[in-house]
Formats: C-alpha cells, structure tokens, sequence
C-alpha cells in the first residue's frame, strides 16, 4: 500500500539529511566534524534508544529509515562514529538483552540451520580480524571490513518486525522514497557538473564523494559518471520489481488506469522506469550482465508473452533514457552510444579501458596473497599493490576488485565455504520465489567485481531475504 504523505515525508528527509550534512559536516579527509552533527545525531541515537527500551516500533523505524534514507553515505556520526554503527550496537544489545529477560529463547533457536551459519561468520570474521591486527594492518581497515558483517544480526529483530504489516507498509514507502530521491540526486548532480556549476575538486565534489560516497567520472564531452554505493541494489531491485510486475494477472484497462482512486495502480512501473534511468548514469559494466542474465532468469512458459513484452519494454526505455541523458549533458552532440558500447566491449576485452585493466592487472597479485595462506587468508584489512595505468605509479589500495578472491584472500578457504554454504542455503529457501531469487543471483554476480556480498547494503538485502521466508 503505497501512501503519498509517507513518499512525500521520506524524500523530505532523504534531502533534509544531505542539506544537514553538506552544510554541517561529518568528519572527512578534508574537514573536521561539525559539532552541531554530533549533537543532532546524538539527539536520534538518544530518540532511538527510548523508543527500543519502551519496544515502540517507532524505533526501529528510525533504524529503517535512516538505513533506507540514508542509503551508503555517511551523513551523520558522532565523535567519528558513524550513526549507523551506533544505532546497530545500541539496538543489537537492547534487542538481546529484552529477548534472554523475556525468555524469548525460540526468536534464535527456530531456524538452527541460519544460527549456525552466523555462529561459523562470527567465529571465521573474528580469527580473520585478529590474524590481521597481528600481521600488523591497518586498524581503520580491519575496522571498515569487520562491521558490515555485524548487520546480519539485524535478521533476528527483522523476522518478528517482517510480522508488522505497518513496518512493512512504511518500508516500502520509503524504499519509493529512496528510489525517487536517488534519482533526483543523481540528476541535479549530473546536471550541476554537465552545466559547470559544480568542477571537479571543489566542495561539492568533495562532499559527493567524502560523506554521500559517490564517485564522478567526467568522460570530456560534457557528460559525467555519476554514481552512488546504495546503487549496489540497483539491479536485485529491479529485477524483483519486474517480476512482480510480469507475475501479475491480467487487469482490464477499468482496473488499471490511473485516477484520483487509484493514482499509483502501478508504483512498481515508476519505480523500474526509475531504476532504469539511473542506470542510464552509473554505466557500471557488471550490473549489464547481472541485469542481463536476472531477466533471462524471469523467464517463465506461463508469462512469457508478458516476460517478452516487458523485457522489450525495458530494453527500449533503457537505450531511449541513456540516449536523452547524453543528447541533455553534451548539448546534442552525442547520443553517448560509443561510451556504452566501449563499456560493453571491456567486458570481454578488458585492456580497452583502464578500470577494466587495472582489475586485470590486481589479479595476478591476488592470487599471489592467496597463495601465501589459503586455508585461513591474510586476515581482515588486507591490501594489494599493483601498478596504475590510470596514476601511472604503484598504489596500494584495500579494493581488490575482484569480491569472491577478496574473501579467499583475506578469510582463506574456511572463509570462502561459509559463504558458499551461507549462498547455497538461501538459494535453497528462496527457490520457489523466481522474483527474489533472481535478484539474489544478481547480488551473486555483481559480487564477481565488486564487494557486494559484504558490503553494507549487500549484506542489509541478504538479511531482508533470509528474513522474508522465515517470518
């Protein structure tokens, strides 16, 4: 159930929060930390902690809120605490210590199989976190790697609150809020670079790429890469979209059409046509093939006359959003179609574009590092170093590029069959949904080039879906 005054309220917040944090900074590379951030943060961690001691829903509505809202940038901390970390342990420990007071004992032990699991992530993420402080990395970067994997715990409170049908209903009315607003930002950043009020290392560009985590690739015909880290679940996102889109049964045109009564007869429609269009921007060569072969996936004998007809759909809208988005950005100069195709290109020849190369020239140094320990990995907060074509001198950099060789080189083998065994179950309880499964398969090959699997958002998706077929 879709209600405007909750879309309208969460993009209200969506923006208020990067006003908030570009006018009152977080701390960053560059600049310290605002007080008045500290305070206002402080402030919600505080609201937050009373509603979850009272066990209003209200506050892990706020916990959702600034998880979706917020989406990967980190707009407010305390005392060089990120908001999210703080809201995790707080909410975790409250969670814990209500469930053992109340005897709520069953909330961990009906599903032993997933416990498990997460018993064996704990137990390799805690040996692979002290091989790496005792092989002398780096504490920020052991930091940075451990906490993602502490937002599975998230899955317990989430299976009761997947019972809430009005936490549910406010969560999709955000994530519509999230999407829209995603696009939006995206855009007026877009537009700001192409039109040339915002340049390349001012302080907007700072502050885009510092505490929204973004990155800007301006490709010299007027058109810039924009793209978000919450753009992750771009693809998982609307894949399930689409088939829940193509699932649906046939409706006349009375039940369809769009009116006072029945303004938003197909959110789901706005939000792919949305998701598409950012696509259009992010131009992310591994998200093509996620999408790609998720829709390939969708495929069923029952529906596939609508499977073809949306998947066509799609396609066109795609190429006629990136067409425009080019034709807007170089002024109608370039429809922009060879910067896709060179994209498409690098996939199978990767040395004709560089970030394509520099990820084939990390590979032979990865493997190197797997080889040195690939029973229990270098630990956590690993680094490789490697040549840059782009910088023209050696760098070393924590990004590895490559996801499934991150986990083997940092957490070894032992590492990498937790995971597999973790994947493998959850392909198991979510096989009789083609939707959800489809985006999780997309999560899984975005993992090939990225750190998908555990990063934040990635990680937050895998917990919905656990949690989804437990509740």
């Amino acid at each position: 159930m879709i209600v405007r005054k909750q879309i309208f309220g969460g993009l209200g917040i969506y923006f208020a929060l990067r006003l908030f944090s570009y006018f009152f900074s977080p701390g960053t590379p560059l600049y310290s930390a605002n007080p008045v951030n500290w305070i206002i943060s402080a402030g919600i961690l505080l609201t937050t902690v009373y509603f979850l001691l009272k066990k209003d829903q209200r506050g892990w509505l706020i916990i959702a809120a600034e998880m979706i809202l917020g989406g990967a940038g980190n707009f407010l901390e305390v005392y060089g605490v990120s908001l999210r970390t703080l809201l995790l342990v707080f909410s975790i420990t409250i969670f814990f210590s209500q469930s053992v007071k109340n005897k709520t004992y069953n909330l961990f032990l009906g599903n032993k199989i997933a416990l498990y699991i997460f018993i064996a992530f704990y137990a390799i993420i805690g040996s692979s976190a002290i091989r790496g402080f005792f092989d002398s990395h780096n504490l920020k970067l052991i930091f940075a790697d451990t906490v993602p994997y502490l937002f599975f715990l998230y899955y317990f409170p989430l299976k009761q609150l997947a019972a809430s049908e009005s936490f549910v209903k406010i969560s999709s009315n955000l994530l519509f809020s999230a999407i829209i607003g995603n696009f939006i930002f995206t855009y007026f950043t877009l537009a700001g670079f192409s039109s040339g009020i915002f340049v390349l290392q001012d302080s907007y560009y700072h502050w885009f790429r510092d505490v929204a985590s973004g990155k800007i690739t301006d490709y010299g015909t007027g058109f810039f890469r924009i793209i978000l880290n919450e753009q992750l679940l771009l693809v998982p996102l609307f894949l399930l979209m689409l088939h829940n889109i193509i699932a649906r049964r046939q409706q006349n045109a009375a039940d369809t059409a769009i009116s006072k009564n029945n303004w938003i007869a197909s959110p789901k429609l706005i939000m792919t046509g949305t998701l598409l269009v950012i696509l259009a921007t992010n131009l992310t060569r591994i998200y093509f093939v996620a999408l790609a072969i998720g829709i390939i996936f969708l495929f069923s004998k029952t529906n596939w006359k609508r499977w073809l007809a949306y998947s066509a759909g799609a396609f066109i809208f795609f190429i006629l959003a990136f067409s425009l988005t080019h034709l807007a950005a170089t002024k109608g100069k370039s429809f922009g179609w060879e910067y896709l195709g060179l994209r498409l290109q690098s996939i199978a020849a990767p040395q004709t574009e560089e970030s394509s190369l520099s990820r084939m020239l990390l590979l032979p140094k990865i493997l190197e590092k797997i080889k040195l320990h690939p029973l229990l990995g270098n630990g956590l907060g690993d680094t490789v170093t490697v040549y840059s074509p782009i910088f023209k001198q050696n760098i070393t950099t924590p990004h590895f590029d490559w996801g499934y060789l991150e986990i083997f080189a940092e957490m070894g083998i032992v590492g990498l069959v937790v995971w597999i065994l973790f994947v493998g179950y959850l392909i198991l309880k979510t096989k009789q949904k083609r939707g959800l499964l489809a985006s999780f398969l997309a999560l899984l090959i975005i993992n090939m080039t990225s750190p998908a699997l555990f990063h934040v958002m990635g990680i937050a998706w895998v917990v919905y879906l656990l949690s989804h077929y437990d509740s």
